[in-house]
Formats: C-alpha cells, structure tokens, sequence
C-alpha cells in the first residue's frame, strides 16, 4: 500500500515536474551559457566564449552603475511609502464600516490597472505644460513658473518611486490587513483590561503578530521595485537620469543588440534581488522567534 502511493505521489507529480523543467530549467541552463559568451548581434552572429567577461562588462559600465543607483533609489522610496501607506490604510479599513466592500473594490483598482495605463495617467498630472500639478501648484502660488519634474535625478527617481508606490499599496494593503485580521481579538481586550493605551496595544500586539505579513509585503515591493520598467518608460522614456537596472537590460540586449551582456545583467538582477528577499526573511525569522 505505502509502494503504491509512493508511485501515485511520482504520477502526480510527474506533469508538474516535466514543465517546470522544460519552462524554467533549461531557459535557465540557456541563460547561464549564452551568459558566458559574446553574442553581439551588431558585430556578428558568432558565438565565442569568454566566461566572466560579460559580467565584468556589465559591471563597470557607467550607465549600469547609475542604473543601480536609481534602482536602489526606487526600491527604497516606493516600498518604504508602500509600507506606509498599507499599514495606515490596512489599520482603517480593519474595522467594519459601511461601505467598506466599496472601499476595499475601489482600493484595489490602482493595482488592477497595468503599469503603463497608469504611467500615462500620471503623465497627464505630471506634464511640464498642460499638468494638473503644474496647474495647481501655480493657483496656490507654490511655484512661479511651469516646473520641469523630470529635469533632475532626485526629481525622476521620487515622482517615479510615488507612481510606483501608488500602484503596489493596494496589494500591500491587502496584504497587510490578511494579518491584522488573523490576530485574535481577544489579545486586544485583555490588554484594554489591563489599562494598556491604544499605542501600547499596537506597539507590543499589532506589530509583533504582523511582522510575517510585513515581511511578505516588503519582499513583494522589493521584487516589484527591482524590475520596474514601464513606468519608468512611459513617463520619462530611456532618459539616463531615471534609467533602472531593467531598463539597462532592454537597452543592452535589444538597441546595442548585446544579448551576452543583457543576459549577464538581467542575472546580476535576480542575484540582487534575491539578496534582498533573504535579507528581509531572514531578518523578520529572526524577531519573530
């Protein structure tokens, strides 16, 4: 009997298996080798291997180590408001009022949308000349002039970053208020008989019991953040002052045409980002225990 469900546990499995290879694995071992060799399709069509050379390339380049700075950038503006802006709006809705299923539908439309509908949005509000900022910021007498926001690095990065976080915080939300929403109750009530204030309930409760759901929610934005590409594009297009990590690796393999490089690049991508994953669980583990 334990034969023959070891067998039907290897059937089963079997199809899981045969496409995890076919769809993940040997485009990974493809990746890996092409990699490892000068496939630069603007000089030539042969293949010579070099090893290391394309990451090393890829590495010194001056336009990918901007690319790391504004990736760091928007990692650590849009998942820092993105946590931000979930907590808050989680903590709100946590609690049933009416209408709050029209809350929670109307929340999660920003994420729903596709990130280049809603870089042309913001495009609109953002615009030098027919913006609604601009337009604003004028009637209030906050600016004299119309404002060029994608004129600096720090202006690219932050607006981008806020665009982005826009799109990401209702999943955090959501995400964060699955956890509130799985704290008994009852710990709240006794700490209220024991005189402890609402700050004390949320600082020694609240925040203790979320951290695996805040974990979650920061390894999302972090992976979101890392491959952010068609906000970026819409809004301010392959502009060097806003260029990311992704975007180098679009330039790299389709415009110069350098597949080796770009594929060199798109790994140091997934090696960073997995750094930050495991940054951020092995971290919450560790205050979780």
């Amino acid at each position: 009997m334990t034969r023959e469900m070891a067998w039907l546990g290897w059937v089963l499995t079997a199809p899981v298996v045969v496409l995890m290879v076919v769809f993940v694995v040997y485009p990974l071992v493809l990746g890996v080798n092409m990699s490892a060799h000068s496939i630069d399709f603007g000089v030539s069509t042969t293949q010579r291997f070099v090893g290391l050379q394309n990451y090393t390339n890829v590495l010194t380049n001056p336009d990918t180590k901007a690319a790391v700075l504004h990736t760091a950038g928007y990692w650590i503006i849009s998942v820092s408001l993105e946590l931000l802006i979930g907590l808050a709006a989680a903590l709100a809705l946590n609690r049933p009022f009416r209408g709050r299923g029209l809350v929670l539908a109307l929340l999660i439309l920003p994420w729903a949308l596709p990130g280049v509908v809603s870089g042309l949005l913001w495009s609109r509000i953002l615009d030098p000349s027919t913006g609604l900022l601009n337009s604003v910021l004028l009637q209030l007498h906050v600016i004299h002039s119309y404002k060029l926001w994608f004129s600096s690095t720090v202006w690219s990065v932050t607006l981008i970053s806020f665009v982005q976080a826009w799109t990401v915080a209702p999943l955090t939300t959501l995400i964060l208020l699955g956890g509130l929403q799985g704290i008994p109750r009852d710990l709240y009530e006794g700490a209220a008989v024991d005189g402890a204030s609402g700050y004390s309930r949320f600082r020694y409760i609240t925040l203790p019991l979320l951290q695996p759901s805040i974990a979650i929610a920061l390894t999302v934005g972090a992976v979101v953040a890392f491959g952010i590409f068609d906000v970026i594009f819409v809004l301010n297009g392959t502009a060097l002052e806003s260029r990311s990590l992704m975007m180098q690796v679009y330039l790299t393999t389709f415009e110069d045409l350098n597949f080796g490089e770009g594929v060199a690049l798109a790994f140091v991508i997934t090696a960073l980002t997995a750094l930050v994953v495991l940054f951020y669980l092995f971290a919450f583990r560790r205050r979780t225990r």
